[in-house]
């Protein structure tokens, strides 16, 4: 049995069964254990699992179903076209806590730099990015090397760390007197690559968002180009429709002659 201290047992319980889904022990679509197994599994009250569970439900790690259990459902981040918003601030704003993990950081390719805008030296950072902990999405950025010169010591420090870390591009351009203005973003969705499927653990065949953003300081200079891939249930946008009392006719009616 293993016990939990006293004091806010069903968060430390929720935050446990959170590291356990982050980690793969349970899985999208699995049910998590029951609440007398857990009971018994930690020692605890039924009234500590069932705040435990609501705090998972809470958090959109878990979902309830009546009769049959609590399940694990995905991590889903909600776009709002229009507001502008780094990954790092648009997890925060829901709440979360944003994290990544770096794969690999290589020299781009000219066929690579050019293919997205740049025509100088470029570095390509490939991280995962994660969501209290748990796997979300790939993000392939691709970056000047003047721009990566000029940030400060700790954020480049953290930028290269190969340790979960809560690195943010956006803050971290910030810090060196970058400030993103604007960007483009191009919406896909394609199925999975090979290294894909390996890096967010999905199954062949698997369908994926891709959203690919062009980011621009204020002189209207390309500063970076990420290319996010999700699987297709972890991203949504959201976008609020207004219809006007008035519009425009798109073609002509006719009627038919007699």
């Amino acid at each position: 049995m293993q016990t939990l201290k006293s004091s806010s047992r069903y968060q430390q319980l929720a935050d446990q069964l959170r590291d356990e889904i982050a980690s793969g022990r349970y899985n999208f679509g699995e049910r998590l254990p029951s609440e007398p197994e857990l009971c018994l599994l930690h020692g605890v009250s039924r009234g500590t699992v069932v705040r435990a569970f609501e705090l998972l439900v809470a958090r959109g790690l878990a979902v309830r179903k009546q009769g049959a259990g609590t399940f694990v459902t995905r991590v889903s981040l909600k776009r709002q076209p229009g507001r502008l918003m780094s990954f790092s601030d648009t997890v925060a704003a829901q709440g979360r806590l944003a994290g990544q993990k770096l794969l690999f950081l290589t020299s781009a390719t000219s066929e690579q730099s050019n293919s997205l805008g740049f025509f100088e030296p470029a570095t390509a950072l490939t991280r995962l990015r994660l969501v209290d902990g748990i796997t979300t999405a790939l993000h392939v950025s691709v970056i000047p090397d003047i721009v990566l010169e000029s940030l400060p010591d700790p954020y480049a420090a953290q930028l290269r760390s190969t340790e979960v870390t809560n690195f943010s591009l956006y803050a971290a351009f910030e810090a060196a007197g970058l400030m993103i203005k604007h960007a483009t973003e191009h919406v896909t969705t394609r199925l999975a690559l090979p290294q894909e499927i390996e890096a967010l653990a999905l199954s062949a065949p698997s369908a994926v968002m891709v959203v690919l953003r062009h980011s621009y300081d204020a002189n209207d200079r390309l500063i970076e180009a990420t290319e996010a891939v999700y699987q297709s249930g972890h991203y949504s946008y959201e976008i609020n429709l207004q219809r006007s009392s008035v519009h425009a006719m798109p073609f002509k009616v006719r009627t038919p002659a007699t």
